[in-house]
This record gives C-alpha cells, sequence and structure tokens, in this order.
C-alpha cells in the first residue's frame, strides 16, 4: 500500500510535539483516529488501494461521506490499535481505511438508513453544548525526575468529563481532548454560551467555525 507522509522530522520517539513515531507510521499506512479522516486522505488512500476492489465497489466507495466512513468506524469497527500522542501521551485508538472500506461495503445495503436514524437520535438526545477554556501542565524531565516545563491553554466544549478541542484552535485542526478532572488540570471555567466565552476571553472571538466543528464532530 502507498504511504504518504503527513508529519515531519521526530525525535525521542515522537514526531514534533503532537504523534508518536508509531502513530506517524501506522497514519501513513491508514491507519489513523476518526478525527483525521478527511476527503483528501481518503480520496488519495482510495487511488492508492483501487486495484483492490471491483469498479462498482470502488464507485461506491468514492462516493460515501466522510461523515458515514467516520459513522462506520465508531459504530460497527474496532480499533486496529492504539498509540501516543499529544504532550500528554493520550492513548489515541487508530482504525484501518482498508478495513472501514470493507464494512461499508458489507452493509451499504442499510447504511443510508442506519446513517439517518443515528443522526435523528442524535438531535433528539444531544444535551446542551457547554463551552470551556482549561489549562493544563506540560510535563518533562526524565522518568525518574519529572517536572512541569511549561503550560498549555484550549478552548473547546465539553461533553461528561472531557473538553475536546482543536489543534491550534484551527476547525480543521486534528480533534484532542483532555480530561477535566486530571490532576495535571491548573484551571478551567465552564460558560454555558459561546459568548460568555468570549466576554471572559476575547481571545476566542470570531472562531465559532472551530465550535461549530467540534459539535458537528460529537453529534455524529
Amino acid at each position: 500500500m502507498g504511504r504518504t507522509n503527513l508529519y515531519f522530522s521526530s525525535q525521542n520517539g515522537y514526531v514534533g510535539a503532537s504523534r508518536s513515531e508509531r502513530s506517524q507510521a501506522a497514519i501513513e499506512n491508514y491507519e489513523m483516529p476518526i478525527s483525521m479522516m478527511s476527503k483528501s486522505i481518503i480520496d488519495t488512500f482510495l487511488s492508492l488501494t483501487r486495484d483492490d476492489f471491483d469498479p462498482i465497489h470502488y464507485d461506491l466507495l468514492k462516493s460515501t461521506p466522510v461523515s458515514k466512513w467516520r459513522f462506520v468506524a465508531k459504530t460497527k469497527m474496532q480499533r486496529s490499535s492504539w498509540h501516543h500522542t499529544s504532550s500528554r501521551f493520550n492513548k489515541t485508538d487508530h482504525f484501518s481505511l482498508h478495513a472501514i472500506a470493507e464494512k461499508i461495503l458489507e452493509v451499504s445495503d442499510t447504511l443510508e438508513d442506519e446513517y439517518r436514524a443515528h443522526l435523528n437520535h442524535a438531535k433528539t438526545s444531544a444535551p446542551a453544548v457547554k463551552y470551556g477554556v482549561i489549562c493544563v501542565q506540560v510535563w518533562g524531565g526524565s522518568k525518574a525526575h519529572p517536572k512541569v516545563i511549561g503550560h498549555e491553554q484550549a478552548a473547546g466544549i465539553i461533553q461528561g468529563e472531557w473538553i475536546y478541542s482543536k489543534t491550534n484552535h484551527l476547525a480543521n485542526g486534528a480533534t484532542q481532548k483532555y480530561k477535566t478532572t486530571a490532576n495535571k488540570v491548573d484551571w478551567i471555567t465552564v460558560y454555558p454560551t459561546y459568548r460568555e466565552l468570549t466576554q471572559s476571553h476575547p481571545e476566542y472571538k470570531k472562531t465559532k467555525a472551530v465550535f461549530n466543528a467540534l459539535i458537528g464532530e460529537r453529534r455524529k
């Protein structure tokens, strides 16, 4: 299977500051977190594996929206692996695009109805969105002598004990999550509306698209 370089340079087992080398290797073989699945990545995957599918199945997969690839991964697949990501060494599930493609073909007769039912359920059962800003400690040093080397702030939406945010606070950034009850949390503030969040944190004004992207993902 073809490979594509999505990240560059590595040291100490990490690519940059956000992904382990093993995670990067998996991604280059089209095994990735659900949040990373995009039309361009899926299109590239399909072009490289076109000979694995007959023309009718290839066309069906090509026309299947990204949202349904994510839906199948989330509701019908087991993770193919997990790898460390982010400076907090989160364990992130990775899913094989090839396995998802096979499952899409397997359930193609019922997929549309199941997906619509899923969307309808999400609309009727989704709780009110809460917004939050969190500041967490970034740890470094050695295993024997760990120490706080900085702090990281992020804004996003809150579900349960987690706050979901976007890398670099960009609507097309990778989705990451922080546990709100973790010991590394310095502080967290919760707001019922985007307007109230931006009143206290004006640096997040004109970034509603980022929060909308997160809301859309969490409701799929």
